[in-house]
């Protein structure tokens, strides 16, 4: 497989991982991340994977990318969850102006960044740019991100736009079942210009800058939900291990063995661990595959960015199914708060949800598959 970076993007994410999973409880209980988890993100490279290396990043293949943000879901999910919306920013920026990229660069020597491509804004065409006024929920990220990006409708068209943060009002609104330190609350915006700039068309065809000629700014959209896939990878490794553990020392009622004795326990654990290969093996292949296609040249039809979208819906739902099997195999010990099971239980039931692999992004593989209008605009994107 072709490399594109000397970075170590495992390494890097195992040196904060300490540190992440001690401040895991700040962002449960104040619904952003500490200042120190965001510290340590920065630092240690995690809020620069996706940031072209002529511009500071490390411009990292994306099976590398997957591993990393892994191992930080891990530690803690919400600060891979932070981390994707980063990552998925400076993806989209390969479409952008490239003043508004420097305008971004100016912001500090790292910028956090953040968008949401739920429920689009509304916009007025004004001199120079749009006046963009809405509300837009899960703009994960917001509370402590220097830049948000939404989807806004101007006109007939639909547009990628860039605020500061400052110039949004932030609802505080996110009181979730899970990812509850990932501040993914609702963004509003009353009547705030957005110059030409920061405007991107992400339904027109690609023109990328210099800067993003590399492969990975060539695979389409659809590689961007494989950083959600991946946080799913994270939690439910997080939940194997814990049960693990309670498995060593617990003794259920009425009983005289420990539960790593007891069949039950181990044929969920084995099952849950089988599908935890099994997603991973199946997300590394196919987004190793989307790399090297794009390393060669080779464009992406409809069915092969439908691809990336079924490896990411596959493993969203397989991980929320495995981290319900290891629940109940450890019993009571997954149902009080704090317990890592029960963190990793609530965790990936929401990202189950996420419509970038939900389980109707299956309906909308096999739409593209049998050639009739699909329902999910992502994968009309370069």
């Amino acid at each position: 497989m072709n490399q594109t970076t000397t970075f170590d993007a495992l390494e890097a994410a195992r040196s904060i991982a300490p540190e992440l999973e001690r401040n895991a409880a700040h962002g449960e209980e104040h619904g952003q991340l500490a200042p120190a988890s965001l510290q340590a993100l920065a630092e240690s490279g995690m809020l620069s994977l996706w940031r072209p290396k002529s511009l500071g990043g490390h411009e990292c293949d994306p099976v590398a990318y997957v591993l990393a943000a892994e191992e930080v879901a891990r530690a803690d999910t919400a600060a891979a969850w932070v981390m994707h919306g980063v990552s998925a920013c400076w993806f989209d920026f390969r479409m952008a102006h490239p003043e508004f990229v420097e305008e971004v660069l100016a912001t500090r020597s790292v910028p956090v960044l953040g968008e949401t491509f739920n429920r689009p804004m509304t916009a007025v065409a004004k001199d120079g740019g749009l006046e963009v006024e809405g509300a837009t929920p899960f703009a994960s990220g917001c509370k402590v991100a220097d830049w948000i990006g939404c989807t806004t409708i101007a006109g007939e068209r639909f547009l990628l736009v860039y605020f500061p943060t400052a110039e949004l009002e932030i609802e505080d609104d996110w009181d979730s079942l899970g990812l509850r330190g990932s501040a993914s609350n609702t963004i509003v915006a009353k009547n705030v210009f957005v110059p030409n700039h920061r405007v991107i068309d992400p339904m027109a065809p690609v023109e990328r800058a210099p800067e993003f000629a590399g492969a990975l700014y060539r695979i389409p959209e659809s590689l961007i939900p494989i950083a959600v896939a991946a946080t799913s990878l994270g939690a439910l490794r997080c939940a194997l291990d814990a049960t693990s553990e309670v498995a060593e020392r617990k003794t259920p009622f009425a009983s005289k063995s420990s539960l790593k004795n007891r069949p039950l326990a181990q044929l969920l654990f084995g099952r849950a661990l089988a599908k935890y290969r099994a997603a991973r093996a199946y997300l590394h292949t196919t987004v190793e595959h989307a790399f090297d296609q794009s390393s060669r040249g080779e464009s992406f039809d409809l069915q092969a960015k439908a691809d990336l979208i079924l490896a990411c819906a596959h493993t969203q739902q397989e991980c929320a199914d495995a981290v319900r099997f290891l629940a109940k195999a450890v019993g009571t010990s997954s149902i009080y708060k704090g317990n890592p099971i029960e963190r990793a239980w609530r965790d990936v039931e929401v990202i189950s949800h996420h419509a970038f692999g939900a389980e109707g992004r299956f309906a909308s593989v096999a739409q593209a598959y049998w050639g009739v209008d699909v329902d999910f605009p992502l994968l009309a994107m370069d």
